[in-house]
């Protein structure tokens, strides 16, 4: 199949006459231009272009080549239009609440990119771990960790994350790891939550499933800090596989109970049934869900 990109500059420099006045009006190298004109010109096996020291010339099977890139060309500027069209009508304010523990600058990320998107949308983004009243306190989309209690709204899964306990080698060095989940409870832990939240952490899965209690050094409601606390020899804790990838894999943090896995933890964007599902909340949500779960490697909500 001939490349896409290499069709819509050859029809750029039909269009503008050279190379020199194609360069100028896409904003690209024309040595680049020319490049990417010769790959495609190989990968069809055939001449498109005569070119010598002053002009250029389309050949004959060129010709009948830029007819249909020229075509293609503006078929997909009209559906660029489109595009930008719908994410123009979507607009109006949304206030979102969002969990203290979710990294502000990653959030802020997202954002930023879902604005550029939908250039009409205006956010409202408070960071609380209060139990947020949707409707009373007038919030669009709460961000909760399940599992969630049974209410009238609607909850929709944004993504999952795998949890895992992890401690550093200057941690392990000094008290030992822990060989049973029963041992936990003379081991120091570092816990993510509120003033609320109790050491006590759910090892295993399904029927292998266990209570683990452990001695609380730090409770904190910021994941990175939990992190950094972890990384610093304080304590076990429990984060996400991709909030510490790069910790793993240069060895700064090491699995703890690995034969233990833990279900993972569900996320979901809530919202009232009261209300008629505006645009701008299902755009959010969609643009939420396929940022997050196809791009889990780039960014995770617990780092």
């Amino acid at each position: 199949m001939a490349d896409l990109n290499g069709m819509m500059l050859f029809a750029a420099v039909v269009r503008a006459n050279g190379f020199s006045q194609a360069a100028r009006e896409i904003g690209q190298p024309k040595s680049t231009i020319s490049r990417k004109i010769a790959q495609l010109e190989e990968q069809l096996g055939v001449r498109l272009l005569q070119r010598d020291t002053r002009n250029v010339s389309l050949t004959q099977i060129g010709a009948l080549y830029y007819q249909h890139c020229d075509s293609i060309s503006h078929e997909i500027e009209a559906a660029k239009a489109v595009i930008e069209s719908t994410h123009n009508d979507i607009s109006g304010a949304l206030r979102i609440a969002v969990p203290v523990s979710f990294s502000q600058e990653v959030f802020g990320h997202l954002c930023s990119s879902f604005m550029h998107l939908y250039p009409n949308i205006e956010l409202d983004i408070q960071f609380t771990d209060n139990d947020v009243g949707l409707v009373g306190e007038g919030y669009d989309i709460a961000i909760k960790f399940g599992p969630l209690q049974s209410s009238d709204l609607v909850a929709r899964l944004l993504f999952q994350r795998q949890p895992m306990l992890l401690a550093s080698p200057g941690y392990i060095k000094k008290f030992s790891s822990p060989a049973t989940p029963q041992d936990l409870v003379n081991h120091r832990g570092i816990l993510l939550g509120s003033t609320l939240s109790a050491p006590i952490w759910a090892l295993g899965k399904g029927q292998r499933k266990t209570m683990a209690t452990f001695k609380r050094k730090v409770r904190v409601n910021s994941s990175n800090m939990v992190k950094r606390l972890a990384l610093d020899d304080y304590g076990i804790a429990m984060l996400t596989h991709t909030s510490c990838k790069q910790e793993l894999a240069a060895g700064r943090l090491v699995p703890i109970l690995p034969e233990w896995p833990i279900e993972p933890f569900n996320v979901y964007g809530v919202y009232s049934s009261r209300r008629q599902l505006a645009s701008n909340i299902v755009a959010f949500l969609d643009f939420f869900t396929k940022r997050y779960t196809s791009q889990e490697s780039l960014y995770s909500m617990m780092s």
